[in-house]
């Protein structure tokens, strides 16, 4: 008598097969995951980002020409995960480099600098409150949006102990509080 296949178990299968060489399996590893990749980028690289496409591309390829150096299936989703993390910070530290060379012009100059004083009441409050958190915290409250994981899934994807992301997500959710209920007014060079 087989045991019955459940989702999970399938998917599994497929990471096993697309790390075999398996095309279609591979395919099917991009689709299943496509959306949450997706989420993630889009939380660490903000929504507004013109090259989400193509930060998820690069994802999707690392993964593939890495697949065959898996070691574990078990490890998959950290990993996957982990991948998405380092492209996003290969390129936000691109663009912040870019930015230290473009020329200042008059049309730079009709920009407002100010922000609004009240981030809890404006749009992209939360946002703008998101990127004033240390990586960690912001890594996990991202995790926590895409999903609702355990904090034991949390500890496994981040490679940490449940008491660690406890203590960060107590951290972070604190420091949200704390941003959002005072007008922390942000100056602009």
């Amino acid at each position: 008598m087989s045991k019955p296949e459940t989702p999970g178990t399938r998917i599994v299968e497929r990471i096993a097969a697309a790390r075999a060489g398996d095309e279609h399996a591979l395919e099917d590893v991009i689709r299943q995951y496509q959306d949450r990749v997706a989420g993630y980028v889009v939380s660490l690289v903000g929504r507004d980002a013109a090259d989400i496409d193509d930060l998820c591309q690069v994802v999707f390829v690392k993964m593939a020409l890495s697949m065959p150096r898996l070691r574990s299936l078990d490890v998959f989703e950290p990993w996957l995960f982990k991948i998405a993390l380092n492209v996003c910070r290969d390129h936000l530290r691109r663009l912040r480099f870019r930015r230290l060379f473009v020329p200042l012009s008059s049309r730079h100059e009709t920009i407002p600098t100010g922000q609004p004083d009240d981030p809890d009441t404006t749009p992209g409050g939360l946002d703008r409150a998101l990127e004033k958190l240390s990586g960690s915290q912001r890594q996990l409250i991202d995790l926590l949006c895409a999903s609702e994981y355990s904090y034991e899934e949390l500890a496994r994807l981040t490679k940490s102990s449940v008491r660690a992301v406890a203590g960060r997500l107590f951290r972070a959710r604190a420091r949200l509080r704390k941003l959002l209920s005072t007008a922390e007014p942000t100056s602009e060079s």
